[in-house]
């Protein structure tokens, strides 16, 4: 249906790429700031990369830990729990507990590598976590694995994966898990890594302070900075060193390097709570593998590095209950789960494809453009539309009224009051300009067939099911109004005076790409946020508006003569 342009709302969304390669997942809007141009791009990358699986896929290369806090035993905890599905490849095998560690037995290179051999020549790989890499060798083993990898992806036109690199130097009980050779060899994969996430011991000695710890943010973001400049890499420092020393905050510092002023590195802090629990074992690795299974889902690090970071902290407030141990316990990998690893966008796109393409090549669409669609049946579509508005306006308001942040209720109120007078407007003067008496003409089956829909989702109180149900009436007019700005263009038609010219402005306008991102993002998030439930809820009421588009835009030229 034909949706209201609401007043701009704030956004935190942003785009850059998290790595040197332009084709990573998250690198939708290319630097763009034309909305417009950021809505196509998105939409480009995600026809390039085909019919999405059901979920991402991570691979873990970490040591074990047989009281399953640590190590590649939390990583695949880690990786269900946000919703991607985990490989795994065995580097080290720890005898270990909540006490410390008290034997370590490296596997043999040659081995390691069938393990990543047996994996990335069957499966792809959406991103990888590094852990523990105990020997020189097993680091030249991952590495020469790893370029080739890379390469062969950039060679077959693949997304490369995220790679997060966990320099594991030392336990969370201060033993010392790698050899002075290892350290030196770890340094060596920074290259190849998209993000490095060293503790505070690890990033000292990473920044040349090896045996000291720095005693304040401050020295954190000068060290995180060092790193981040010297290798162009980014540096997720982990601030949770600073915590167990009586910090009240657990800041987490970002240093992406080429960001900041002049091309030098921009500095985020990740703003967390302390919170009082000796139970920290794990913690480490599981920020490392959450950022593997959340970068590809954001569209910038430092979205996803925050993801990560509040999300921690859930697990951290819940480790206390599992009572495992008498050490430092594990944290509570389990505390909550997500229902996919992938974008609801994303999905959203690859399940519409079919109905898409109909949409497209309708003769609706077609006749419009080349302005052979009779006046009578626009006007009537118009007559629809202005039904069908008078009623969206409530579906509008309920979504501002059951909002879960100030941003989405300011969004979706104005929405509702001055997006719908704007698209009643428009109507209103086609009217007037053509002579076009509708108060003879009732609500089609069509019509109202799409306002049941909507309101059966509405009536279920699910607010992020009732943002998607709206969504398609900004996405699929935005993408018909792109088609027909870019066909007219093509042609080299003059829209100041084709027909139909101000409502294909209308719907390809920067303002309305704008809103439309808007809504991909709220409904991004709020399908992050979701049970699995909720999430194919959302889903059904996404994909039935779409439907329900199609037959809207389809009933001017098929209605009774």
């Amino acid at each position: 249906m034909s949706t209201p342009t609401p007043s701009t709302a704030s956004s935190t969304a942003s785009a850059s790429s998290p790595s040197p390669s332009p084709t990573t997942p998250c690198d939708v809007n290319g630097g763009d700031t034309d909305p417009a141009a950021q809505l196509e791009r998105i939409q480009e990358h995600y026809e390039a990369a085909g019919p999405a699986p059901s979920r991402l896929r991570v691979l873990s290369i970490e040591g074990t830990d047989p009281i399953g806090g640590a190590g590649t035993m939390a990583d695949m905890k880690a990786f269900t729990a946000h919703g991607v599905y985990g490989y795994a490849a065995v580097t080290s095998v720890l005898a270990q507990n909540t006490q410390g560690v008290s034997a370590i037995v490296n596997l043999e290179p040659a081995f390691l590598l069938a393990q990543l051999k047996a994996v990335s020549e069957d499966a792809l790989i959406d991103a990888i976590k590094i852990g523990m890499l105990g020997t020189p060798e097993l680091v030249d083993a991952v590495r020469g694995w790893l370029g080739d990898l890379l390469e062969r992806y950039r060679r077959e036109g693949r997304r490369a994966p995220t790679v997060v690199l966990d320099p594991v130097m030392y336990a969370k009980s201060g033993d010392r898990l790698l050899t002075d050779e290892a350290e030196t060899a770890l340094i060596s994969l920074f290259g190849l890594s998209d993000i490095v996430t060293p503790n505070t011991r690890e990033l000292a000695a990473l920044a040349g302070h090896p045996g000291s710890t720095p005693d304040s943010y401050e020295e954190i973001e000068h060290m995180a900075q060092t790193l981040a400049a010297r290798h162009g890499v980014a540096v997720v420092a982990k601030g949770g060193g600073m915590a167990l020393r009586g910090d009240p905050s657990c800041t987490d510092i970002l240093a992406e390097p080429g960001l900041g002023t002049d091309g030098g590195v921009r500095i985020t802090r990740l703003e967390g709570r302390s919170i009082r629990t000796d139970n920290v074992h794990g913690a480490g690795d599981t920020l490392s593998s959450t950022l593997a299974a959340l970068r590809p889902q954001y569209d910038t690090l430092a979205e996803a590095a925050r993801a990560a970071r509040t999300w921690m902290n859930g697990a951290i407030a819940a480790a206390d209950g599992l009572e495992v141990g008498t050490g430092h316990g594990p944290i509570d990998v389990t505390w909550r789960h997500s229902p996919t690893g992938l974008r609801f966008t994303e999905d959203y796109w690859h399940r519409t494809a079919a109905i898409r393409q109909r949409i497209e090549s309708m003769d609706f669409i077609a006749r419009m453009l080349d302005g052979t669609l009779p006046l009578e049946d626009f006007s009537y579509y118009l007559h629809q539309d202005d039904l069908y508005l008078q009623d969206y306006t409530s579906l509008l308001a309920q979504a501002s009224a059951r909002a879960r942040t100030i941003d989405d209720r300011v969004f979706f109120a104005k929405a509702a009051s001055f997006g719908v007078r704007e698209g009643l407007d428009l109507h209103r003067t086609w009217f007037a300009a053509h002579g076009f008496d509708a108060a003879h003409i009732p609500m089609s089956q069509a019509t109202a067939a799409y306002i049941g829909h909507e309101h059966r989702i509405a009536d279920m109180l699910s607010y992020p099911a009732l943002v998607s149900v709206v969504m398609p009436c900004y996405w699929v007019y935005s993408m018909v109004g792109s088609i027909l700005r870019r066909r007219a263009e093509d042609d080299h038609m003059d829209l100041d005076t084709h027909p139909y010219g101000p409502w294909i402005r209308m719907y390809a306008d920067t303002e309305f790409s704008a809103k439309t991102l808007q809504e991909l993002r709220i409904c991004d998030r709020l399908a992050r946020e979701s049970g699995h439930d909720e999430y194919e809820l959302m889903m059904e009421a996404a994909l039935g508006s779409t439907e329900h588009e199609y037959r809207f835009f389809d009933q001017a030229l098929r209605r009774a003569r």
